[in-house]
């Protein structure tokens, strides 16, 4: 295997603007990262981006409380604030909290900074033009809210400091990792008989889900009011605007509705995984958990989560945070010989791509095709035989995809960087097994 170059320092003096950028930092930058936990970790991969475009010294970022996550954690709750700084030396200042002469401008509230508004997917001349100047004469920044805010497509030295910030920079805290790793050697051992590999599940079957999917599943007139009810609380009238248009039935048709546990377990058997395969489930509280799990159970007893593979008194510190909760899911997933996914979002975007990281541009990861799987389930005449030959043919073309790179031309970046982070991040990776990502974590061997 080749040793890979290290990687340049990026500097903000190498822009595509005419813009003449100072030799030192021109001000501060503050960015309020929203979502969940995946959500924020781009946004805050994209904060470092920016904070290099303009070079700014950035602030760490602070996290906006959901209403549909509900977690207040802070950033040095999930993350290693002094191993975020120190990694980014070098590259982008990082610091706790602004100077007192400069927060004693706004009566110490960061809140009274005004704030700028920056469109979607901005390109890297926007934040020169529009926002560099505003540094220049105001001495601090406060971009609000900044989720998706920077263009997939920038200049490979600031598409590194995306490396940087996700595969080096951000490490779990302290009490993640930890359990994190407990929770990885606990799996191990319980897959003693396929020489400690496992397969982990992530399944996207929580009410929430199901209830924003507009899918009808197997709960009738109950079942419509109960997910009717939910959206109302949760989304107010969304879903009840005229120019809202949604079938179920055609949803489903489409591939678009989350695949229940029993779909799942039918999936993964008629692809080849046993009874003795042991699965790791990646999920928050499921739908009705008890009545729609039983089937999975039962075609795969050797199945754990978190809650099963914890004591009540570890997960403790944990229960009501969301993103920490979603953390070591994150972290065990990571590590698991095969990765499922099961529904589009953040979640297995971001771990897809680290895998493929890890795995030297192998994602390592079954996505199945919903429209042909839904196809499938529904055939009531289909044997089990020409079931599992589809089943097959899926798994091929799945794993064709995983190892698939896409070409990156020069300023012509479409695909997430985070989903497929070769070649721009290859100069992080090492020659050697440690992946050189000082990782509290290793692999399974």
């Amino acid at each position: 295997m080749k040793v890979h170059k290290p990687c340049p320092v990026p500097t903000a003096r190498r822009h595509l603007s005419s813009v003449e950028v100072s030799s030192g930092p021109t001000g501060y930058l503050i960015v309020e990262a929203n979502g969940g936990l995946n959500q924020q970790r781009s946004a805050i991969c994209n904060a470092v981006a920016v904070a290099g475009i303009l070079n700014a010294v950035l602030v760490i970022p602070s996290f906006d409380y959901n209403s549909v996550w509900k977690d207040p954690s802070e950033f040095r709750d999930i993350y290693d604030e002094d191993h975020f700084i120190a990694t980014l030396e070098g590259y982008v200042k990082v610091v706790k909290e602004l100077p007192n002469e400069l927060i004693s401008r706004y009566d110490n509230n960061i809140t009274n900074i005004p704030h700028l508004r920056v469109e979607a997917w901005a390109p890297a001349k926007h934040y020169l033009g529009k926002v560099y100047p505003v540094l220049q004469e105001q001495g601090v920044v406060r971009i609000a809210p900044f989720a998706n805010r920077l263009a997939m497509d920038v200049p490979s030295h600031i598409q590194l400091l995306r490396c940087i910030t996700n595969y080096k920079a951000l490490r779990f805290s302290s009490p993640i990792s930890t359990l994190a790793q407990k929770l990885q050697n606990r799996m191990i051992e319980r897959s003693s008989m396929t020489g400690g590999k496992y397969v982990s599940v992530h399944l996207r079957f929580e009410e929430d889900m199901v209830a924003f999917s507009c899918c009808l599943y197997d709960g009738g007139d109950a079942e419509k009011f109960e997910m009717d009810s939910f959206r109302e609380k949760g989304w107010k009238g969304k879903f009840k605007k005229k120019d809202f248009d949604f079938v179920a039935g055609r949803n489903r048709i489409d591939g678009k509705c989350p695949l229940t546990p029993l779909e799942v377990g039918m999936m993964l058997r008629g692809m080849g995984f046993d009874n003795n395969t042991s699965i790791y489930l990646a999920s928050g509280k499921l739908y009705k958990a008890e009545q729609n799990l039983a089937p999975l159970l039962k075609m795969f007893p050797l199945l754990y989560t978190k809650e099963s593979l914890a004591t009540s008194d570890e997960l403790a510190p944990f229960q009501g945070y969301s993103s920490r909760l979603a953390a070591l899911d994150y972290t065990v997933c990571l590590f698991s010989e095969v990765f499922v996914t099961t529904q589009g979002g953040n979640f297995p975007h971001f771990l897809m791509g680290h895998r493929r990281f890890l795995y030297n541009g192998h994602a390592k990861t079954i996505k199945p095709d919903k429209r042909m799987l839904v196809s499938l389930l529904e055939n009531m005449t289909i044997s089990w035989k020409d079931f599992k030959d589809d089943m097959d043919a899926m798994l091929l073309e799945s794993d064709r995809k995983g190892m698939m790179i896409p070409r990156v031309r020069k300023f012509n970046r479409k695909n997430s960087i985070y989903t497929f982070p070769l070649p721009e991040c290859d100069c992080l990776q090492s020659h050697d097994s440690s992946h050189g990502l000082n990782h509290t974590l290793e692999p399974p061997r």
